[in-house]
């Protein structure tokens, strides 16, 4: 891997983190003040990728690229999409209501390997011993900030903002289900986007069409439609922050991957979950605590991104 191509991969993974964690902020905030469901939330940031796509697709000239991926390269942008912003987010969204966020987020940490394993098996991508020790420690980092909770606990996203059950053989069934879908969408767009920037905007806006196409077509679902026929004017302002942030996250994503490998994107991509708790402590600092666990974790995965970033550069 050339230099320049570590480098551009680590800052465009670390700077596309940090977008995913405001878009989560965003999306916390609407939900807790706004009313708004976290199902109609996606809805909105989703189809929001599609204007926002072209527009990016506008502004780094690729418009006059979109002949240089083939129909089957499309296919498999558009799969995506789907798998990541259909599946995935409706498999997080079922974890976090089973065992809560602070469960099912370091459960979702399997997508390092998962990803890393495909990687090698599919890309024939190159690991080495200290990729492996950064990964470890990125992994590990979130571990370091959970806390023992009780078997339950209140919800503002759970029926009338009530009690419920912990469930966890649900819980984390549908947080490995969700690591699979984002530790399987890189590899897509890496098949499609490998060492080409000149096409990862274009990958962008087709992975947002192909999921947008999907759940448009679920309006078809009357109870769906119902749902969504109550997304109002604030409810799109409080979202399009949102779908701002999360654009770009992806955007950055899908360049990431066009000039480093998915051993490299995917374990940085990693650090949103450090990213969303600082976050949280300086926008809701009434709401998250901020203890030794956190500042050890931040630590941890730093050491272990760097780490990774010097085995990349000089591998």
């Amino acid at each position: 891997m050339l230099v320049g191509g570590a480098l551009a991969g680590a800052v465009l993974s670390l700077v596309s983190a940090f977008s995913f964690s405001v878009n989560a902020i965003l999306v916390r905030r609407g939900i807790a003040s706004a009313g708004a469901t976290a199902s109609q939330g996606a809805f909105i940031t989703v189809l929001l990728g599609v204007p926002f796509g072209l527009i990016a697709v506008a502004i780094t000239g690729q418009i006059f690229n979109f002949d240089e991926i083939s129909l089957n390269g499309y296919l498999l942008l558009a799969l995506a999409g789907i798998v990541h912003f259909a599946f995935g987010r409706y498999c997080n969204y079922r974890a976090i209501g089973a065992v809560g966020a602070a469960r099912a987020g370091p459960i979702q940490a399997v997508t390092v390997p998962y990803s890393v394993g495909m990687a090698i098996v599919l890309l024939d991508e190159k690991v080495t011993f200290l990729m492996l020790l950064g990964i470890t420690l990125i992994l590990f980092a979130p571990v370091v900030m959970i806390e023992r909770k009780s078997l339950s606990f209140g919800s503002k996203e759970g029926p009338e903002g009530g009690q419920f059950e912990l469930r966890q053989v649900e819980g984390y069934s549908f947080a490995v289900l969700a690591a699979i879908a984002y530790g399987t969408s890189p590899l897509l767009i890496r098949s499609v986007v490998e060492d080409s920037t000149r096409t990862a905007a274009i990958g962008t806006f087709a992975a947002y069409f192909g999921a947008s196409a999907l759940l448009v077509a679920t309006l078809a679902i009357p109870s769906r439609r119902e749902l969504m026929g109550t997304i109002n004017i604030r409810y799109m302002r409080l979202f399009g922050g949102a779908g701002l942030a999360v654009f770009l996250a992806q955007l950055l994503r899908f360049f990431a991957l066009s000039v480093a490998d998915v051993v490299v994107v995917n374990p940085l991509q990693r650090l949103v979950n450090v990213f969303t708790l600082l976050l949280s402590y300086a926008v809701n600092r009434s709401i998250e605590k901020i203890n030794l666990r956190v500042v050890i974790s931040v630590f941890i995965s730093l050491a272990g991104s760097g780490l990774l970033v010097f085995a990349a550069i000089n591998s």
